[in-house]
């Protein structure tokens, strides 16, 4: 009997013990259908998107959580599947091919005829409940250069990590949405 109690003991002790697994995340954004492309005789502007740079706050695999104005806390279980900068590159991009069917996306290292570069400063949450998303970009063209800030917030709809990268997801959309509507406003 003692022996079954041992076991019953350790095992339950065991159970106790063992670390929750570990969750990865992964941004989504529907990829919009591309508009009425450009006759392929018209030269297309080319849009030169160098890489998102992120925070270096960013830069680690978990999420971030904002509990106060001065303390940030990074998941350690709840991670992002890819680099956050790669995530938000590629999302910018598939939106800019689909959306700006005027402009042909180059390489960063290639010349363009219009250069993009973004920064994001804050990708997190608030203790409030609102994913906030802020940062700025450079549009320049022929040696102009303009920098425009931008701050979004999106509440978020439930308590959890899912429900934090679902409103950081549409307050990224929200922030190309912007950005598209500037580079459309080009004077090129």
């Amino acid at each position: 009997m003692k022996l079954l109690s041992l076991i019953v003991f350790f095992i339950g002790l065991s159970a106790c013990s063992s670390a929750p697994p570990v969750t990865y995340y992964q941004l989504t954004m529907p990829v919009p259908e591309q508009t009425n492309s450009v006759a392929q005789s018209v030269a297309k502007t080319q849009l030169q998107l160098q890489p998102v740079k992120v925070a270096n706050y960013l830069n680690g695999a978990g999420l971030v959580m904002e509990r106060s104005d001065v303390e940030l806390v990074i998941a350690s279980r709840n991670l992002w599947a890819d680099a956050l900068d790669q995530q938000l590159y590629r999302l910018l991009a598939e939106q800019l091919q689909a959306r700006l069917p005027a402009f042909q996306l180059a390489p960063a290292s290639g010349a363009g005829d219009l250069q993009l570069q973004l920064t994001v400063d804050r990708f997190h949450a608030q203790a409030n409940g609102v994913a906030i998303i802020s940062g700025h970009y450079t549009l320049g063209s022929g040696g102009k250069h303009a920098t425009q800030a931008f701050s979004y917030q999106q509440p978020l709809t439930a308590d959890g990590y899912p429900a934090l990268v679902n409103a950081l997801s549409l307050g990224w959309q929200q922030v190309i949405t912007g950005l598209i509507t500037d580079i459309n406003q080009q004077d090129l």
